[in-house]
Order: C-alpha cells, then sequence, then structure tokens
C-alpha cells in the first residue's frame, strides 16, 4: 500500500486488495487510539459502501490486552461505524484475543458480522467467503 494506491480520505496503510479493503495500523498507540484508528477504517468502509474489510492488527503494540469492558465499548464503536454494512475479519497476536471471543460476539449483538483469527490466511478465506 503506497501513495499510489492510497484512496482518497482513506486512513494511512490502508488499500485495495483482491475482493476486500485491508487495513494495516503501524507503531505504537494506546488503546483509545488504536480502536480510533479501526473505527475510521471500519467508518470508511461503511460511507464508501465498501462490504469487506481486513483488520491486520498484528503491527501495533503499546497497550496491554484488553479487558471485557475494554473489548465491550470497541465492539460498539466498531458496529456502530459499519451501519451493519461492513464485514470484517480481524489478525491479531493469540494473547490479544480472548479465548471466548467476548469482542467478537458482543460486535455481531450490535450489527458488525465479524471474526478475529491469528493467521491471515484464515481471516482472508473468512472475509472472502461472506457475502
Amino acid at each position: 500500500m503506497d501513495a499510489r494506491t492510497q484512496p482518497m480520505n482513506a486512513p494511512e496503510n490502508f488499500g485495495l486488495e483482491t475482493g476486500y479493503w485491508r487495513y494495516c495500523p503501524l507503531g505504537p498507540f494506546t488503546l483509545v487510539d488504536a480502536v480510533d484508528h479501526v473505527t475510521r477504517a471500519i467508518a470508511w468502509c461503511h460511507e464508501h459502501q465498501q462490504p469487506r474489510l481486513l483488520l491486520d492488527l498484528t503491527r501495533i503494540c503499546g497497550f496491554p490486552v484488553p479487558t471485557l469492558i475494554d473489548r465491550f465499548w470497541m465492539a460498539q464503536d466498531w458496529a456502530q461505524a459499519s451501519g451493519s454494512t461492513v464485514t470484517a475479519a480481524m489478525v491479531a497476536h493469540a494473547h490479544y484475543i480472548d479465548p471466548n471471543k467476548f469482542g467478537v460476539r458482543a460486535a455481531r449483538d450490535a450489527g458488525l458480522q465479524c471474526d478475529v483469527f491469528t493467521l491471515h490466511e484464515d481471516a482472508i478465506a473468512w472475509l472472502t467467503a461472506r457475502t
């Protein structure tokens, strides 16, 4: 993803792949900043009627593992930004993923079709199988 393929008004490190958009934030963030960056990427997809988004969260750092309350609030933000029109597959390091996928369940309950994976290949397969 370079400047030539960067869509207007899209977050940095955001680009088109075959059949989906990919967002890969990079660097240290606070949890609030990380959630905000992901929210903006989801909102961009909703606003531009782009239904599939791969969120590669493997290159962010700087904050502790989110609590259940943190997961609930990020799920609410992301679901609202999606307008129930975006399907999101997330890739994250295993220690950031709740074993019961609480955040995924909370997001789905709020209207965001999503799932989280440790492997890019699994996330892409899941995402591209969605219509």
